[in-house]
């Protein structure tokens, strides 16, 4: 399950993809637009800022942006900065040394081919795709 964290940085980074072509947008209109309440927003885009997902851009007309283009951004890379364990299906597939019974245990085997395919999925979905039909049409036809 993704933590409200996760899903948070996920709405911030899609709302700087829809509007990426506006500038630097204000906290607060991203706070109010997509119902993030201010002062998390704030962390989390700090976080972001510090990963190089987001930039800044201080002044009058000040606010944050995307330091990169949309389609180099990833549900992986936000995922990955706020929620490990949202992408890992079991604790083997992140440490085989957490179980025993990893190296010969036929589940770990399927759940290793699993999370391979899931962070494939997670990294070959961009922001830019998510603004747009893309990823919404892979999800209606699957």
């Amino acid at each position: 399950m993704i933590t409200r964290e996760a899903d948070y940085a996920i709405r911030t980074v899609l709302y700087l993809a829809q509007h990426s072509s506006d500038g630097a947008v204000a906290t607060t209109e991203i706070s109010e637009k997509m119902q993030i309440p201010y002062r998390f927003l704030r962390k989390i885009s700090h976080h972001l800022v510090e990963a190089g997902i987001l930039a800044t851009h201080r002044g009058k007309q000040g606010g944050i942006f995307l330091a990169r283009k949309p389609a180099e951004i990833s549900l992986l890379d936000v995922l990955e900065l706020f929620d490990q364990r949202a992408i890992n299906l079991n604790i083997c597939c992140q440490d085989l040394d957490a179980c025993d019974r990893s190296r010969n245990c036929p589940i770990h085997t399927r759940l290793e081919l699993l999370q391979k395919k899931l962070r494939s999925e997670f990294a070959a979905c961009t922001f830019d795709e998510l603004t747009g039909s893309k990823c919404t049409k892979y999800v209606r036809e699957a």
